[in-house]
C-alpha cells in the first residue's frame, strides 16, 4: 500500500521557459540585487548580511548583494526536506517529483450557499474548514483559512494554529505571522507535539508563509519573523507577490525579474542568519485588470507567471510554491470550477510541489465549505491526469491483445471485460468522490441535483460525520496555555 505522499507522485515536469531564458531572469535579478539593492527593513536581516559580506546602508535600509555572496548564501539552502504531518503517515517529501495543494488563509469572510450571502468569519470557521481538510483525501496541507473575527487581534494567529494543530493531522501551514512573537509562540507550539525544539528541527510539523514586498522590498515584521523561522528551522515559503503593471513590469520576464530578486534576497538573508533553514521558493505572481486596476489571480498571465516562477525555483534547486488555485469568482459555481481546474491542471503539468488556494473565492479573501469539496475533486483530477505512465511488458498486455482478437472473430469476441487483470485495473481508475455519472433517469429520480447542491451536501456530510483524530489532550491543553500567555503579551 502507497503512503499519503503518493498520491501525489506526477510525472516529469514540463519546462516552460528555456534553459537560456531562465539564465537570462537569474543574472538580470542578481544585477539588480547589486546594482540597485534590496530595501530590508529587518535589522536583524541588515545585521546577519552584513556579516556575511554584504553592502548595507543603514539611513535607507539598503542591501546590496554581491553576485558571489548571493549565490554562496543560496546554495547552503536544503534542496530537498519533509513537510511533516503530526502522523508520519501524512509527511510530505519535498523532492520535485509530488504535486501537493493546501488550504489559503487570507479568509475575511464565507459564503452562505443556503442564503447566497457572506458572513464575517470566526474562530468556528477554522474549526469546520480543518475537519473538512482533514477529511478530503487530496487536501495535503492545511493552513488556517481564515481571520476569526471574535478572537482579540493579537492572538487571532496562534488562536487559530492552535485549533489547526488540534484538529488535522496533516502538515499544517501558518500564514498571517506579523510579529516575532507571533512566531515565537507558534514555535514553542509545534515543539510540544514533537516533544522538544530540537526534535522540530528535524521533523517540521509547521511550516510558515512570509511575503515580500514589491517592488524590491522586504517588510520589518515579518522579514524579523522569517529570521526567528530560521532559527528554529521551520520551511519557509517565500511568497513573492509582484503584480503586472503595478508593483512589477508589464511583461511576463520582468515580472519574474523582481520576484526572483525578492526572493533570493530573503532566502540569502535566512542562510546569513541561520545556514541550512529550509527555503521554499514561492510566489502568487498576477497582473492588474487593465480596465480598473484590480488584481488577476486566476488570469492566463497569472497562470504563466506562476509556472515560470516554478522553473526558476528548479533552476535554483530550491523546492517550489508557486501560485495554487486561486479564483476571482465572486461565488462557487462556474467562474470558480472553470478558472481553478485551469489552474489545477497547469501547475500539475508542470510540476509545481506546493499549490495553495483549496476552498477560496475572491482572490482568496472568501471561504465556501462547498468550494472546497469541489476543489477537492478539481485537484484530484488533475494529479490523475498527469501521473506517471508505466510502459512495461505487464501493462503492454500484448499477449492478452493476441488472445482477445478482434471484435466479433476471437474465442472471447473482442471483449476485455471479462479477463483477470481488467478486473483488477479497473479498480484505479478515476472516480469522483463528489459528481455522478450515472444514468440520465437515475440521476432524476435521485432528486436531479446540480453540482453545488451535491457540494453542499458533501460538505455538510463531512461536518456532521467525519471525526478527527484529536491532537493529545495533555498536549491540546499545553498550546491553550501558550495562547493564553501571548494574549497576556508574553
Amino acid at each position: 500500500m502507497g503512503t499519503f505522499a503518493d498520491r501525489f507522485k506526477v510525472r516529469t515536469p514540463v519546462q516552460i521557459l528555456k534553459d537560456e531564458d531562465r539564465k537570462q531572469i537569474h543574472d538580470a535579478a542578481l544585477d539588480v540585487m547589486e546594482t540597485v539593492g534590496i530595501r530590508v527593513h529587518s535589522r536583524i536581516a541588515r545585521d546577519s548580511l552584513k556579516a556575511a559580506g554584504a553592502e548595507v546602508d543603514e539611513k535607507n535600509a539598503i542591501v546590496k548583494f554581491d553576485i558571489d555572496l548571493t549565490q554562496s548564501l543560496i546554495a547552503k539552502a536544503p534542496q530537498s526536506f519533509v513537510l511533516a504531518g503530526r502522523e508520519k503517515e501524512y509527511d510530505l517529501p519535498c523532492d520535485g517529483t509530488h504535486c501537493y495543494y493546501t488550504t489559503d488563509g487570507c479568509g475575511i469572510a464565507v459564503w452562505e450557499q443556503k442564503t447566497r450571502s457572506r458572513r464575517q468569519s470566526v474562530l468556528e470557521d477554522i474549526v469546520k474548514s480543518a475537519t473538512i481538510a482533514d477529511y478530503l483525501s487530496f487536501c495535503s496541507i492545511y493552513e488556517p483559512m481564515v481571520v476569526a473575527s471574535d478572537v482579540p487581534e493579537e492572538i487571532h494567529v496562534v488562536a487559530a494554529m492552535k485549533r489547526a494543530f488540534d484538529i488535522s493531522k496533516k502538515h499544517i501551514e501558518s500564514e498571517s505571522t506579523s510579529t516575532v512573537e507571533e512566531a515565537r509562540t507558534q514555535i514553542r507550539m509545534a515543539s510540544e507535539i514533537v516533544d522538544g525544539s530540537e526534535e522540530l528541527r528535524n521533523r517540521h510539523v509547521m511550516s510558515a508563509m512570509v511575503c515580500t514586498m514589491s517592488p524590491l522590498t522586504l517588510d520589518g515584521h515579518a522579514t524579523d519573523a522569517a529570521m526567528i523561522w530560521a532559527e528554529a528551522h521551520v520551511p519557509v515559503h517565500i511568497t513573492g507577490m509582484a503584480m503586472m503593471g503595478v508593483s512589477g513590469p508589464a511583461t511576463i520576464a520582468g515580472d519574474l525579474v523582481v520576484n526572483h530578486a525578492e526572493t533570493l534576497a530573503l532566502a540569502a538573508a535566512m542562510q546569513a542568519h541561520s545556514p541550512g533553514a529550509p527555503t521554499i521558493y514561492g510566489s502568487v505572481l498576477s497582473n492588474m485588470d487593465p480596465r480598473t486596476g484590480a488584481i488577476q489571480l486566476s488570469s492566463p498571465e497569472a497562470m504563466l507567471l506562476c509556472l515560470c516562477a516554478n522553473d526558476m525555483a528548479r533552476y535554483m534547486k530550491m523546492p517550489s510554491a508557486c501560485g495554487g488555485l486561486g479564483s476571482n469568482a465572486k461565488v462557487p459555481g462556474m467562474q470558480s470550477a472553470l478558472e481553478n481546474g485551469m489552474l489545477a491542471m497547469a501547475n500539475a503539468t508542470m510540476g509545481v510541489e506546493i499549490n495553495n488556494g483549496i476552498g477560496m473565492l475572491d482572490c482568496s479573501t472568501v471561504l465556501s465549505y462547498e468550494q472546497m469539496v469541489i476543489d477537492n475533486d478539481i485537484v484530484s483530477r488533475a494529479i490523475t491526469g498527469c501521473r506517471e505512465v508505466v510502459v512495461n511488458k505487464e501493462t503492454l498486455h500484448a499477449d492478452m491483445i493476441k488472445d482477445v482478437g478482434v471484435l466479433g472473430l476471437g474465442s472471447k469476441r473482442g471483449s476485455y471485460l471479462g479477463e483477470r487483470a481488467t478486473m483488477k485495473e479497473v479498480r484505479d481508475f478515476f472516480i469522483s468522490e463528489l459528481f455522478t455519472s450515472e444514468p440520465y433517469d437515475q440521476w432524476e429520480a435521485r432528486g436531479k441535483k446540480d453540482a453545488m447542491t451535491l457540494a453542499k451536501e458533501k460538505a455538510d456530510w463531512i461536518m456532521e460525520n467525519h471525526e478527527p483524530e484529536i491532537l493529545d489532550k495533555g498536549i491540546s491543553a499545553r498550546l491553550d496555555d501558550i495562547v493564553k500567555e501571548s494574549s497576556k503579551g508574553d
